[in-house]
């Protein structure tokens, strides 16, 4: 299994699959334990990359690398101490000049590195990844294209050299499977994200060119990446409707899923909130407007409001001209919260204001039960009877009977939910100062008794304790469930990005402080602070490609999100220049 594998190639694998290492603070002790220090350069590199997949290696980096670059002799050696400053992104590329050099030995008259494939492979994907150029790109390719034929490694390294050169083939199926040996897995996944990755840009970036030429080619227009995104998926979160149309068009289904968020394409595309890119969705498919992901429950209109900028407020407003207003207020999300009440919850007043007050109540609940009846999970008396306590965190009498039950695990999934006590405790909104300091208590009571605030949930997010108690900014909670983590999973978990959105902890910070009103707006820019003290990083995308810096960034221009945005960016620590990327930040 990849969760208890600390290999290099593990650690990968996982990130290649859009998951996080567990444990990061186990795998930093584990290599620190067997640090080779003066030993081989191969094993010093593949520990210090290890390193760096978990948090970075300090100090340790320049001094390994310097003396990697110094002892390398063989190829393999070689190709690994500029692997090592490229990943590590050191900034000095003199210090791997030998083996820089070592590569341009290897360059023939012919534009070639000789005759071996895996010679070219390597030499060539050595001095393009460390930005050297190469004699003759166009023969070392076209030798590398002949040479796919080989076996795993020979093709592995030939992709990796034909991705950076820009010439990779058409994608074709690459078998994984999680019982691969770790190796086989992550070469496979890579030689799957060289292949799918380009025409992947091309529908993310709206880049109709290149994705009219894939598409001319044969190229399958329900082509999956190897974290199961579809093209039309890709292209609908980012809010290119033209390549949407264009796939549809070419035969994509807008049925197709993202699996991991048990999303449809018009999903992500509220998400974003391009209304040319849902209106071209639904046209084919109307009854979409009513479709939910199962893991929150969220419908188009859901989607728009969680979201809540002037872009999606007017979706949300067409949606309501466009369809018949009841049949999309009666839904709910898997927490109960409908439109209007999402609205309230997040202070949205631009929004709130286009949502009429229907009397809809008994069809809402209704709808709610069918939807919980329809994700409930197996029973476990034990943890559904807490999980249910911990509803109302001031019935301390009813908790406490809870958690003396028999057979009560506090790491198991229970409720309507599927959530660990631990999420259950910072799930919901404190209406007063009795009810925060109730939630507290709870919460550290809990965690003394060995709840674990890494296990994920099942819904609505599918997230762990950090990032529940970040959006809902239990901040208190946040600051107790950090003295229990260790420092690398901690940050870890700040910087985890959920399947349904891809909003860390920090983004979803950042969300809710845009929209909070005057009296908790001060609560959530210090959580911010805090965050991005304790490891939280601001360049990190959601899937629509916006970070949380870029969306600070973008407030300010936004009529609905613009009142705090430079507040929110200088508890950031960026300056309010309107000027800078909103998606890259």
């Amino acid at each position: 299994m990849l969760s208890s594998d600390h290999s290099l190639s593990a650690l990968k694998a996982l990130e290649l699959l859009g998951a996080r290492t567990p444990h990061p603070d186990d795998v930093r002790a584990e290599v620190l334990a067997l640090w080779p220090a003066g030993g081989p350069v191969l094993a010093l590199a593949g520990a210090v990359l290890r390193l760096n997949m978990v948090g970075g290696a300090g100090d340790l980096l320049g001094p390994t690398l310097t003396a990697m670059a110094s002892r390398a002799a063989t190829r393999e050696e070689h190709f690994m101490t500029i692997a090592v400053a490229d990943e590590c992104s050191w900034p000095d590329r003199s210090t791997v000049d030998r083996s820089i050099a070592f590569f341009r030995a290897m360059q023939r008259e012919d534009g070639t590195f000789g005759p071996d494939p895996l010679d070219n492979a390597i030499a060539a994907s050595a001095l393009l990844r460390i930005g050297c150029s190469l004699r003759d790109p166009s023969t070392v390719g076209k030798l590398l294209l002949e040479s796919l034929d080989g076996d795993l490694w020979l093709r592995y390294c030939a992709m990796r050299a034909l991705s950076l050169l820009r010439m990779t083939p058409m994608p074709l199926p690459v078998p994984v499977a999680d019982t691969m040996p770790a190796d086989e897995l992550y070469q496979r996944l890579s030689i799957a994200e060289w292949l799918t990755g380009p025409v992947f840009a091309a529908a993310r970036s709206g880049d109709l060119d290149a994705l009219a030429r894939y598409l001319r080619g044969g190229g399958d227009p329900d082509l999956r990446d190897p974290r199961g995104w579809t093209l039309l998926c890709a292209a609908a979160v980012r809010g290119r409707a033209a390549a949407v149309r264009m796939l549809l068009d070419a035969g994509a289904d807008p049925g197709l899923r993202v699996a991991d968020a048990d999303a449809l394409p018009v999903f992500w595309a509220a998400q974003h909130g391009d209304l040319a890119t849902v209106r071209a969705l639904l046209e084919r498919h109307p009854e979409h407007a009513h479709a939910t992901s199962s893991v929150n429950g969220h419908t188009v209109l859901l989607q728009a409001v969680f979201f809540g900028s002037a872009r999606h407020r007017d979706l949300v407003a067409w949606l309501l001209e466009t369809y018949d207003p009841a049949a999309l207020l009666v839904a709910c999300n898997v927490r109960g919260y409908t439109a209007r009440t999402m609205a309230q919850l997040w202070h949205n007043e631009p929004i709130l204001a286009l949502l009429p007050d229907l009397p809809l109540a008994g069809e809402q609940a209704a709808y709610r039960a069918r939807l919980l009846a329809s994700i409930a999970g197996e029973p476990d008396p034990p943890v559904d009877a807490l999980v249910a306590a911990l509803a109302d965190p001031r019935d301390e009498a009813r908790i406490a009977a809870c958690l003396d039950a028999p057979g009560l695990d506090l790491n198991r999934q229970g409720g309507p939910l599927g959530q660990t006590p631990i999420i259950a405790a910072v799930t919901g909104t404190d209406p007063d100062a009795e009810t925060a300091a109730a939630r507290l208590r709870v919460v550290r009571d809990l965690l003394a008794r060995g709840a674990d605030p890494d296990r994920p949930e099942r819904h609505p997010m599918a997230v762990d304790a950090v990032i529940r108690a970040a959006v809902l900014n239990h901040f208190a909670c946040l600051r107790a469930i950090a003295e229990h983590m260790p420092p690398l999973a901690f940050a870890a978990a700040l910087n985890e990005r959920p399947a349904i959105n891809g909003q860390t902890a920090l983004d979803d910070t950042v969300h809710r402080a845009l929209t909070a009103p005057p009296s908790t707006v001060d609560s959530h820019l210090e959580q911010i602070r805090w965050a991005v003290a304790h490891g939280a990083r601001a360049d990190i995308p959601d899937h629509t490609g916006v970070t949380p810096l870029g969306r600070a960034t973008a407030a300010l221009a936004d009529p609905v999100l613009k009142p705090h945005a430079a507040a929110v960016l200088a508890a950031l620590g960026a300056p309010a220049d309107p000027s800078r990327d909103a998606h890259c930040g």
